[in-house]
């Protein structure tokens, strides 16, 4: 996955979009004509400065009290004239930002958080690691910096159209002799200007360049240790449990270790950068003089000329040196749009497999008017290509109650990931009953909020009230939580897995789904409360289908079928039970399993064991 071109242009064709989008696009060019004009006016203060400069410089020579006092009033109103100018442009430039941003956020958001892709990113695209930071960090400095970059060129450009002008009025000629050849050169000064502020650039890129892919560094391994912090405190409790903190350290120790080395790297960069740049910062008020002096000096200009072309010179090579003074943020800021734009190549190849032609993925067709879910010739397999699960043949009707066993890394979590349809990798087809689904996987997701909140995830049903809620809760035993709907905690941290497992399955209650597809979502309960939630779906939805994927023993007895996942040539095979399971198989099986049990010693047999058998 390589960047196009340029990551200017590539940073263009992710970003532009904000200036032509329904609903941004008249706030947008608003505020960019407002930039335009503020740059405009701020340049019509400094040409007014300019002037102000000359005339002061010439009083000032003549000794002329009165017009220095006059021009101090002028020098006030340029002062609060610019004063003004500044903030408004500040505050349009901010809001400027700020909306870029908050659009681009949001189109990155829709991008990310749609159809698994949040998931899938993280399986094949190993090179866009954190792609959180990258919405939260990199986006803002990317578009932050792109405006003050726009804002300062178009001043650089204005200011250099305006003051070359002047400078090269100011210059006159200047007569030079080399090699015995006499000529004269018009505007010199302008040809100075231009010189000294390329060759300070040249050297500025020169020594800078690698800028870039150190700031790229640098920002990675900044990522990556603040997603080990967060790591560990998410995971607290387990690394806690298992006196894990000597190894976390140790892990974040080299993290931190890795972000020292990327620091360092960077440093030398801008320490070699910075010899050069310090340098030209010190001469920049000097060199103006030395190139007008000899105008001065022949008598050519007065003192304000002097002054007035002076600074001329300065305006042009300011603009002239807009890459020596924002090198450093240029190249913070190419490797914040290198992460941008990487982030929406990677997003741009999943948009480009979900519609890849149907036999190089698993297709999965909407719901029709079928209740029944079918897997034609599904054949699961890695990113990689490698197959986990061969071709296989499956139709479930409702209300069904299936359940899916096999092998750990067997493919059998995965195939409710493809019938989520976040799992394109593969072949064949699936098509989708109709009815609402819902899918439990063995740790429940929990959005930030209250309790209430929780159980009504993703939306809330129509019709459901606080005494519905309550009575779930009490339903699956937890009726010390009927109290609390209305506190906003960290759920998913106070309440233990199997707690976690009893509130996922009072959702499902609440919801109502016609098909539940569970992923060990039994796992952290006992077989008691096992149970009791199992008999909860088949009593209190009696028409839902139950597709269920787990080991626990027991969790047979509330399915009427089950499927095998056993290995095979080409990946594991899905197999089922032969028929569907009745009573009086269930009947035998108990029996069966009360045979083989260890016999009670009868009454007598226990009194004389109890006497005579020490």
């Amino acid at each position: 996955m390589d960047t196009p071109h340029s990551s200017v242009r590539a940073f263009a064709a992710v970003a532009s979009g904000y200036w032509t989008a329904p609903g941004y696009r008249f706030v947008a060019w608003v505020l960019t004509g407002g930039m335009v004009v503020l740059g405009v006016i701020n340049v019509g203060i400094a040409l007014w400065l300019n002037i102000w400069n000359r005339d002061f410089f010439n009083a000032l020579d003549k000794k002329d009290t009165a017009q220095l006092m006059q021009l101090l009033w002028v020098l006030a109103a340029i002062v609060i004239s610019a004063g003004v100018a500044v903030a408004i442009q500040l505050h349009i430039k901010r809001r400027l930002q700020i909306n870029w941003r908050a659009w681009l956020s949001h189109i990155t958001l829709l991008r990310w958080l749609d159809s698994g892709r949040q998931y899938q990113l993280g399986m094949i695209a190993d090179e866009v690691d954190n792609p959180d930071g990258r919405i939260a960090e990199d986006i803002r400095v990317s578009t932050e910096l792109a405006v003050e970059f726009a804002q300062s060129i178009l001043q650089c450009v204005l200011q250099l159209v305006t003051f070359l002008s002047v400078l090269w009025i100011l210059s006159g000629s200047m007569h030079i002799k080399v090699a015995g050849v006499e000529f004269d050169l018009p505007g010199y000064m302008v040809w100075a200007a231009v010189a000294y502020a390329l060759i300070g650039s040249a050297l500025t890129y020169a020594l800078g360049r690698g800028l870039i892919h150190a700031g790229n560094v640098r920002q990675s391994r900044e990522a990556d240790f603040r997603s080990g912090l967060t790591r560990a405190r998410e995971h607290a409790e387990g690394i806690a449990l298992m006196r894990g903190e000597v190894d976390e350290r140790e892990r974040l120790r080299g993290s931190l270790f890795d972000l020292r080395a990327a620091w360092n790297v960077q440093t030398r960069g801008q320490g070699n950068l910075s010899l050069l740049t310090s340098s030209l910062a010190y001469l920049a008020p000097i060199v103006p003089l030395i190139v007008a002096l000899p105008r001065y000096l022949g008598g050519e200009i007065a003192l304000g000329g002097l002054m007035q072309t002076a600074q001329a010179f300065s305006s042009v090579q300011w603009a002239l040196s807009w890459l020596i003074d924002n090198f450093p943020k240029f190249a913070e800021w190419r490797a914040s749009t290198d992460r941008v734009v990487h982030l929406h190549l990677a997003l741009t190849d999943l948009e480009d497999d979900a519609a890849a032609p149907d036999d190089a993925r698993i297709v999965v067709h909407p719901a029709s008017e079928s209740d029944r879910l079918i897997m034609r010739e599904l054949g699961v397999a890695r990113p990689d290509g490698e197959m986990l699960v061969a071709e296989a043949e499956v139709e479930i009707r409702r209300p069904e109650r299936v359940l899916i066993r096999g092998q750990s890394g067997s493919g059998k979590s995965t195939i409710m990931r493809a019938v989520a349809g976040v799992w394109p990798w593969g072949r064949g087809a699936i098509h989708l009953p109709t009815g609402a689904i819902t899918f439990m996987p063995q740790k429940p997701y929990f959005p930030l909020g209250t309790l209430r909140d929780v159980m009504l995830y993703p939306a809330a049903p129509e019709g459901i009230g606080d005494d519905a809620l309550k009575d779930m809760l009490h339903k699956v035993g937890l009726d010390h939580l009927r109290d609390r709907l209305d506190e906003t905690e960290r759920w998913d941290h106070i309440l233990s897995g199997g707690e976690q497992q009893r509130v996922a399955f009072a959702r499902v209650l609440v919801h109502k789904p016609d098909w539940i597809f569970m992923d060990e979502a039994t796992s952290a309960l006992d077989e008691a409360g096992q149970e009791n939630v199992m008999k909860l779906l088949i009593e209190e939805l009696p028409e839902t289908s139950v597709v269920s994927i787990g080991h626990r023993p027991g969790l047979e007895v509330f399915h009427t079928r089950e499927l095998t996942l056993v290995p095979g040539a080409d990946g594991t095979e899905l197999r089922a039970h032969a028929g569907k399971r009745s009573l009086a198989e269930i009947y035998r099986k108990m029996a069966a399993a009360s045979r083989s049990a260890p016999r009670t010693p009868g009454f007598w047999a226990a009194v004389r064991s109890n006497l005579i058998g020490r």
